[in-house]
């Protein structure tokens, strides 16, 4: 299954959103792809996606907003496969702004903040 796919029809919101979250999750995927050899994102773990948040944002010197963003797709991805809300009190962080300011996250349906 593609990015793309994954979250054409799950990610609620306008087409440049929706579109930004694709290429941000593309660029997620082909960081675990390279790192961990895993090209299904429904093989990925947690510990994968803590990794480009941690590790492969900071080597890429993102911002502090385009980590904030990253977060934003991996929270939205983690959603569409179905574990936001297992995962979701490990994939805290500074990269997520401690929950401070910001509106409520539009997440696919069925999927509980």
């Amino acid at each position: 299954m593609t990015i793309a796919m994954l979250l054409k029809h799950a990610v609620p919101g306008a087409a440049k959103s929706v579109g930004d979250h694709i290429a941000r999750g593309e660029q997620i995927a082909r960081a675990i792809q390279e790192r961990f050899s895993i090209s299904e994102p429904r093989q990925w773990q947690v510990k994968h996606l803590r990794w480009v948040l941690e590790r492969w944002c900071v080597e890429r010197k993102h911002s502090e907003s385009r980590r904030y963003d990253m977060w934003r797709t991996v929270r939205v991805l983690t959603a569409a496969l179905g574990r936001w809300k297992d995962w979701e009190p490990h994939l805290k962080g500074p990269w997520c702004r401690k929950g401070v300011g910001g509106r409520q996250a539009k997440l696919p349906k069925g999927t509980s903040r």
